[in-house]
């Protein structure tokens, strides 16, 4: 069990690595990382709705809005059902770099899971470790590599 533990903590902690250097291979701070996949995953989001989920105050919000548009990874639209609010939606270049993110984790994926299957304790652990590793390769790829779709 203890072996499971540490294998698990590995992988949290690369997985926070991956997302770093997601963040960083986009030119982006953390928060803005996480503003843009969830704007990515809801498609079409409110400044509040962005606030609520990454507990964030509302003039923070508003920041790193500015920040990512300035960017031009997502726009401001007018919410059509409520003209004091506006929607988030992320513009070509935002689809992009989503994607580019989401390629990425598919092959971090496919390399994970490349193990032969087995329902041990022993194999789970494998899977674990496997996956970690994975995520150390591309944390690795992407230390040298600048450009979003390459």
């Amino acid at each position: 069990m203890r072996q499971f533990l540490t294998a698990l903590h590995q992988l949290d902690t690369e997985h926070r690595h991956l997302k770093s250097s997601f963040a960083r291979h986009l030119g982006l701070a953390q928060t803005d990382y996480y503003a843009l996949m969830f704007i990515a995953d809801a498609q079409t989001v409110t400044p509040k709705q962005l606030a609520a989920s990454l507990n964030f105050t509302t003039g923070a919000t508003t920041a790193m809005i500015d920040r990512i548009e300035k960017l031009g990874l997502v726009h401001r639209i007018p919410n059509p059902d409520d003209r004091r609010s506006l929607h988030l939606e992320l513009t070509a270049a935002g689809i992009e770099a989503s994607s580019w993110v989401t390629d990425r984790y598919l092959e971090t994926a496919r390399a994970a899971l490349t193990l032969e299957h087995s329902s041990t304790p022993e194999h789970k652990i494998d899977v674990l470790t496997h996956a970690t590793e994975a995520m150390t390769a591309t944390v690795a790829s992407l230390r040298g590599d600048d450009t979003p779709g390459d």
